[in-house]
């Protein structure tokens, strides 16, 4: 009877040791931190307007390793008053952030414009992979 109380003792010890571990690596992740590469930047005609897209990574902790790793999370369209602080944005769903090579962007007028998100392959030298068109009036 001694002994499996003994054992029983142990296995809820070593169990409390490794759940206290994990509470406290959890408690000391930092909280996920966003990072941005401009892919491109782009003026309306009437230079009142401004566009700048922009890839987002996530980054975090890997704590079995303890290395920062980086994870392309998504692909925004910043937009503004030129000269302003660029803080509304808009989401550009339905493509693969991580396969994106290059954007090009096009005004139709002041108001509207056209994002063309372009994938490169080696077997394609450039391909137009989706197309988004925004009047910023609008958003």
């Amino acid at each position: 009877m001694k002994k499996w109380l003994w054992i029983m003792l142990s296995v809820g010890v070593i169990l409390l040791v490794f759940m206290m571990n994990y509470f406290v690596d959890k408690r000391q992740q930092q909280p996920n931190m966003t990072q941005s590469v401009s892919l491109t930047t782009s003026t309306s005609p009437n230079k009142k307007n401004v566009v700048e897209v922009k890839k987002m990574y996530r980054q975090s902790t890997d704590y079995f390793d303890y290395e920062q790793k980086q994870k392309v999370d998504s692909v925004r369209m910043y937009y503004g008053q030129s000269g302003s602080m660029l803080s509304q944005y808009k989401e550009l769903k339905g493509i693969q952030p991580s396969k994106i090579h290059d954007v090009d962007v096009y005004w139709k007028g002041n108001q509207d414009v056209i994002i063309d998100v372009i994938n490169t392959s080696q077997e394609q030298k450039s391909k137009i992979k989706k197309r988004f068109n925004y009047n910023l009036t609008e958003l």
